[in-house]
């Protein structure tokens, strides 16, 4: 594994280890109903504000990964853009603090949330398109294997908690609401997978 390589996948563990301790530290907040983003306003946001740029930092760092040690063949142009904009928009949320329940909408809430949705999309689309291509080169193609099926999940684990926090919204709240957190977690948790996996073996 080469050192951009290892580079993206520490980057990847702190992550991994910021939001696990932001959770230890504000246990009042329901991982399984409640967005990661509101750990950024809980005790200590620092941690979850230190995590949003150690993932930005994973994405960037895997672009570069992809550009400086792929077959060129495998190179996704597109996919490597949309993962840049992944990188760039987590980043930012560390910026824009994230309105939580009950609180009067403000700015920073609305970019934060719209920084969110798009960069999810952004991320999905970049690891399927990433993962497409890499079946381009004899190299990289055996990695389709194990790398397409994540990003397909991923997709899923999104589109599902898309569905969870627009429940939750509602006035009504219940059902799939009560896990919007949780298909948070895991669709986060497997573009992360997959960033760090798709790193290390290329």
């Amino acid at each position: 594994m080469s050192s951009l390589a290892a580079l993206c996948v520490t980057a990847v563990i702190v992550w991994a280890a910021c939001v696990a301790i932001a959770h230890l530290v504000n246990p009042g907040q329901d991982p399984l109903a409640m967005g990661m983003s509101g750990l950024a306003r809980g005790e200590h946001g620092w941690l979850m504000r230190a995590a949003f740029v150690a993932r930005g930092a994973s994405a960037l760092l895997l672009v570069a990964v992809l550009v400086l040690e792929a077959p060129a063949d495998a190179w996704s142009r597109g996919g490597m853009a949309l993962l840049w904009a992944w990188g760039l928009g987590s980043a930012l949320l560390a910026v824009y603090a994230t309105d939580m329940p009950g609180e009067t909408p403000t700015e920073a809430g609305r970019v934060h949330a719209v920084v969110a949705a798009v960069t999810y999309v952004c991320v999905v689309a970049g690891a399927l398109w990433v993962s497409t291509a890499l079946r381009h080169a004899e190299a990289t193609a055996g990695l389709v294997t194990w790398a397409l099926p994540l990003a397909i999940l991923a997709g899923l684990a999104m589109v599902g908690q898309f569905a969870a926090f627009a429940v939750a919204a509602r006035p009504a709240d219940g059902g799939l609401g009560r896990y919007a957190g949780l298909l948070q977690r895991v669709f986060v948790s497997l573009v992360m997978l997959w960033t760090a996996l798709v790193a290390a073996a290329v």
